[in-house]
């Protein structure tokens, strides 16, 4: 369990979507989903060992208030905050009230 923190920073959720041109011909891109307030906790420890053995990668915690939007985020969408991508590897309900989505940037 993650103390509690402020959700003080601006994170962008963003889903992979597929659209048609002026072609009809199917154009792959991430569109953003939503965006909401998030406090976020950096791996310490033994996270930081295993990201490093892992290609340098930083791992995150991003804690959110629970809603419509957050509860349909699967592990195939992204978080996007401060010019970096972040990818989804876990989401875990946090009561009813906040949501937390574990996630990895490579560095």
């Amino acid at each position: 369990m993650l103390p509690a923190g402020k959700r003080d920073k601006r994170v962008t959720i963003q889903r992979f979507t597929t659209t048609p041109d002026a072609y009809n011909e199917d154009i792959e891109e991430w569109a953003d989903l939503a965006t909401r307030w998030s406090a976020i906790y950096y791996g310490k420890g033994e996270e930081r060992r295993q990201a490093a053995v892992e290609m340098g990668k930083q791992s995150a915690s991003f804690v959110m208030l629970s809603d419509s939007v957050t509860k349909t985020v699967a592990l195939t969408d992204r978080l996007f905050f401060k010019g970096d991508n972040w990818d989804i590897i876990g989401i875990s309900p946090m009561g009813r009230a906040e949501i937390e989505f574990t996630a990895v940037r490579a560095l």
